[in-house]
């Protein structure tokens, strides 16, 4: 049976710094001995585990997903897995985009469940707008990525929103 490459990207909701990869090709090839991950953001810079001193990630064939400790904020992401032989040869190869946006969809959930907690809040024109926008940066930042294929526009969104949330006091107080 052919080899088609093709993987899962996933992101912890309880650990945001978490990228999960899960190798969801069909087929074999019994040429494959490895695999090796690239992790590039919209600024062309590489994400890689502490302590790894190359520009990619080794990934094990014998494990069907590995979990990346690469993230400090919400990125949107290029996606590069090669599948090598043993000589290191790439023999196959998936790439696509995706954006990761954990921890300012963390914030949102805890900003909501606040105004249960306090409903006068939401009365607040001011919170009520800023809530609204934060929301719409998130969204668009996964919608370009996702309809747009462009990871530069998705980032950008994606910064204001983190400004957003790291100076919450100006906006949800």
């Amino acid at each position: 049976m052919s080899f088609t490459p093709s993987i899962a990207v996933s992101q912890s909701s309880v650990y945001p710094n978490i990228v999960r990869i899960t190798d969801d090709s069909s087929g074999s090839d019994g040429s494959i001995s490895s695999r090796r991950i690239y992790v590039t953001t919209a600024a062309g810079t590489y994400l890689v585990p502490s302590g790894t001193t190359t520009d990619y990630t080794v990934w094990s064939y014998s494990n069907a997903y590995i979990d990346l400790n690469i993230l400090t904020q919400d990125e949107c992401v290029n996606i590069l897995v090669q599948w090598l032989s043993s000589g290191n040869t790439v023999l196959y190869s998936y790439e696509n985009q995706y954006a990761l946006a954990e921890y300012n969809k963390q914030y949102l959930v805890y900003l909501v469940s606040q105004q249960g907690l306090s409903p006068n809040t939401f009365q607040d024109s001011n919170y009520a707008g800023n809530l609204g926008l934060f929301w719409t940066l998130i969204n668009a930042g996964i919608n370009q990525v996702e309809f747009g294929d462009d990871i530069a526009g998705g980032q950008n969104n994606f910064n204001k929103a983190t400004y957003m949330r790291q100076n919450a006091s100006l906006y949800f107080l």
